[in-house]
Order: structure tokens, then sequence, then C-alpha cells
């Protein structure tokens, strides 16, 4: 059995990798939480993984925390995994390809995986990041913006009117647009990130020629999809799927 972990800026994601394939993912909150809130879950639920294979993007004093609470509870050491030049005939497109987020890489492993063609991934999370593969696995690069809740602090942070009257407002769900303040900032973040979802993969079928599969991913996915034009598959777990397809090669 094989533990496999996607720690992200926000949440900490986790399944458990057996012979029968993978299993639901489960997550908690680690983001400003005390580490015995995240953890019990983790590593107290008395089952003992072979190996854990962990993706982290939310630096080292994470990445020190796992080795440590690994080891004592597990008995294992951490394999951190990493962004490669290639894998499978996926070829990482960055100039310099361990710069690429473990994340971002994973997610790519995940969706390549399964279709094995022209393809397009939106991980929606406390970033949103959009990248892209063409139909020879070659990846075209990407793009990373605030995602929904870094757009609303921003707007709450950096002005002065906005934030007062979303203090006064009273939320609505009424109509396609807010007659509210504090549905307009929210609304106004989440047509942002699906016409930028939409638009790159517009761009992608332009410039390729072809249509990419689109693929949806991260915490947020729901919120964005139901205001794109493009429709995608939403898979949550993408990123801890492309840490099994990982895990599964020999070694």
């Amino acid at each position: 059995m094989i533990l496999v972990i996607d720690v992200g800026n926000t949440r900490l994601k986790w399944a458990w990798l057996t012979s029968t394939g993978l299993s639901d993912q489960q997550a908690v909150m680690h983001r400003d939480a005390k580490p015995g809130i995240w953890t019990t879950a983790l590593f107290e639920s008395g089952q003992k993984p072979a190996r854990v294979l962990v993706s982290n993007v939310a630096g080292p004093t994470m990445a020190r925390t796992l080795v440590r609470l690994t080891k004592r509870a597990f008995h294992v050491n951490v394999e951190f995994v990493t962004a490669a030049q290639e894998f499978q005939g996926l070829t990482n497109g960055y100039l310099d390809p361990s710069l690429l987020g473990a994340d971002r890489w994973l997610a790519l492993i995940g969706a390549w995986t399964k279709t094995r063609s022209a393809l397009c991934v939106v991980d929606a999370g406390t970033a949103v990041k959009v990248d892209s593969v063409d139909a020879n696995g070659q990846h075209l690069g990407g793009l990373i913006v605030p995602g929904i809740h870094m757009m609303r602090e921003a707007l709450m942070k950096r002005t002065g009117d906005i934030a007062r009257a979303v203090e006064q407002s009273t939320p609505s769900l009424a109509g396609v647009l807010a007659n509210n303040t504090i549905g307009a900032v929210s609304r106004g973040a989440v047509f942002a990130l699906a016409g930028m979802a939409d638009r790159a993969a517009e761009v992608i079928e332009q410039s390729t020629r072809v249509k990419p599969k689109l693929f949806i991913t991260g915490g947020d996915a729901g919120m964005i999809t139901g205001t794109m034009r493009m429709q995608g598959d939403i898979v949550p777990d993408l990123v801890l799927q492309g840490l099994a397809v990982i895990a599964a090669q020999p070694r």
C-alpha cells in the first residue's frame, strides 16, 4: 500500500494506492492550522504504507514537517516528486524543467495518461494554473493567475469604497449579475477565471489546430465550470492520479 499526498498552498489532499487502485481523495485545510489539527486524520488512521510519495508546493517548512511525521508514524522516508524533463512521452516545456511546479507536472501526467492526446489542464486552487500539451506530448507552457479568494482579498485590502460596501452588503444569488457589492466581487472573480480558462483553450486550439481535451481540477473547479463556455471533465484528484502513475513505475 502506498500513500500519495498532494500539498497545496491551502489544503492537503491524500489517497491510498492499493492493488485495486486509488482510493477516494481526502482533504484537510493546513494553512493557518496547528499541525495537530490537520495531521491526525493522515498520520493516525492506523494504516501503514510501504511508501509515501508527495507533491509539495507549500514550502520547506511543510516539507520538513512531513519528513518528521512520516518517519515517526510510518518508519519510511518521504519521496518528494518534482518535475522532470520527460515522462512516458510527455515532455516538459519549461526552459528549466525543474522550475515547473510539481503539482502542475503531476496534473499533466495524470491527464496525459488518461488521454494521450492534446489536452489542457485548469487547476483552480489558491492560484489558478493553466497548462497545455499538444498531441505529441509536448508541454506548450502555462499561465498562473490569482485564484478566486486571492482576488477577493486583493480588492478588500487595496480599495476603500469597495471594502466598505462589501461590509454593508447583503449576499444575494438573484440574477446572473450581482445586485450587491459582495456578490459583484465574488462573481467578478469567477467570471474572470472562467473567461481566462475559456480563452486559453481557444488560443491553444487555434495555434495547434487541434481541440484539446479539457481537464479541470482544484478546490474551486466547481465554481468556474458553471460559467465557462468550454466543456471539460472535472477530476478533483488529478495530481494524486499523477502521483499514482509515478508510484506504479519500477524503481
